[in-house]
């Protein structure tokens, strides 16, 4: 893995943002579904009271903590990376 230092960033002018939390839900809702695991099982092996907070993720009102998203992706078998999506992304570029 390359790790980019400063000089790399500004030389390519690139610009950070956060992350498009509607998109991103749109993700972990396919990642879920394909994964064939229910609502329910994700809160239970997530260790979640109830399952509210991961329809949050899915509808895109709130984002996962680094921890549940780290549990997230090794559940569903999916890199975490792949699970966000930049803010700069998707909808503008469609």
């Amino acid at each position: 893995m390359h790790h980019y230092g400063k000089e790399d960033h500004m030389a390519k002018g690139n610009i950070f943002t956060t992350l498009d939390a509607v998109l991103t839900g749109q993700k972990i809702h396919n990642a879920i579904k394909q994964s064939g695991y229910s609502i329910r099982e994700l809160q239970e092996m997530l260790g979640l009271s109830c399952p509210q907070p991961i329809y949050r993720w899915i509808k895109g009102r709130t984002l996962p903590s680094i921890d549940n998203l780290y549990m997230l992706s090794r559940i569903l078998g999916v890199p975490m990376e792949n699970l966000l999506v930049p803010g700069n992304q998707g909808r503008d570029s469609r």
